[in-house]
């Protein structure tokens, strides 16, 4: 018999001239067609990726930490480079009199105190051809550049930083500790729930009403997961007991996370006593610096000017504590 022997293109031909008649054979009498056909799998000739992808058009940002400090403030705008109040340092004196009696003096006092408002800005450089040929790198730039910004103002708000705005737990700032009073030693099994409700009746006791505590997540997890010795948990953990915004309220207050807060420490803080003016809001600006003109190079800046401050006289609507020394200086022994 005879035996052929066929290259690949040679058994290719034949069976596309086998296909070819069997569609004339197909059409000439009307019927189905089963078409034979040679696996023809083509691998590892095509080393690109381009072809073969689906563009995600979301970049992949690096994770902010968490805000709420500035949102709840006392804000507003101021148009110098200082702000200056009038603080009152004594107050009137005042007695009861007898008819015909002397009458009390009174001695009040005041004196100015200034507030200097300070710059924080970052900037890039980027070159011309890169802004030119990745069509989303501007509005990237824009937005890390912004955000660090604000992430900066938030950080200085809380722990302030050499040349920055007052932080309120800057030792500059002053702001009261916290003291057991009369709750030393005198509650049982104290946990964190324990300790916010008394810190509030410590601000309470200076005439002051605190809206917020800031913590840090990883203790704010641990007052939710606080239980009885039945163990039932101490907070409602599957009753409504957040506010509208996702805040938790405990005592009354709302708390705020925040990672720029210690894990074991909390602030328990009447915002509206924390004052913040802008000079400038974050402003956004591209220009020239140095040699950018001849290395085809734009500088994106971004910057603010601002100055925060709590009155001295207010500063005991607050109260920076340790949250395991403090609930020991409550807990009944």
């Amino acid at each position: 018999p005879k035996v052929e022997k066929l290259g690949l293109a040679e058994s290719m031909f034949k069976t596309y001239k086998e296909n070819v008649e069997a569609i004339k054979d197909a059409v000439e009498k009307g019927g189905k067609l089963n078409l034979s056909t040679k696996d023809t799998t083509i691998t590892d000739d095509y080393s690109g990726k381009y072809a073969l992808t689906d563009f995600d058009t979301e970049v992949d940002r690096t994770v902010r930490k968490r805000y709420g400090i500035l949102e709840n403030s006392n804000t507003g705008a101021t148009t110098g480079k200082f702000v200056t109040y009038v603080q009152q340092t004594a107050d009137s004196k005042v007695g009861w009199t007898a008819e015909a009696g002397e009458k009390t003096e009174g001695e009040p006092q005041w004196e100015e105190i200034s507030e200097e408002v300070k710059k924080i800005a970052s900037f890039v450089k980027v070159s011309k051809e890169m802004l030119e040929d990745l069509s989303f790198i501007r509005a990237e730039i824009n937005n890390d550049l912004m955000l660090s910004v604000r992430e900066g103002i938030e950080q200085a708000l809380i722990t302030g930083a050499p040349g920055s705005i007052n932080g309120l737990l800057d030792p500059g700032m002053g702001l009261p500790v916290f003291g057991a009073g009369s709750f030393a030693l005198s509650i049982p099994n104290a946990n964190i729930s324990d300790l916010l409700r008394v810190v509030k009746a410590q601000i309470e006791g200076e005439n002051f009403t605190p809206s917020h505590v800031v913590m840090n997540p990883e203790d704010i997890a641990k007052l939710q997961l606080t239980k009885g010795t039945d163990g039932t948990y101490t907070y409602p953990m599957y009753l409504p007991a957040s506010s509208g915004d996702g805040e938790m309220i405990v005592a009354g207050m709302r708390i705020i996370s925040s990672t720029y807060m210690k894990a074991g420490k909390d602030l328990v803080v009447d915002f509206s006593k924390v004052n913040i003016r802008c000079r400038e809001n974050i402003t956004l600006e591209v220009g020239l610096d140095a040699d950018d003109f001849t290395r085809n190079m734009v500088t994106m800046l971004a910057e603010a000017r601002l100055v925060s401050y709590v009155k001295n006289n207010q500063k005991k609507a607050f109260v920076f504590g340790d949250i395991s020394a403090d609930i020991s200086a409550i807990t009944l022994t």
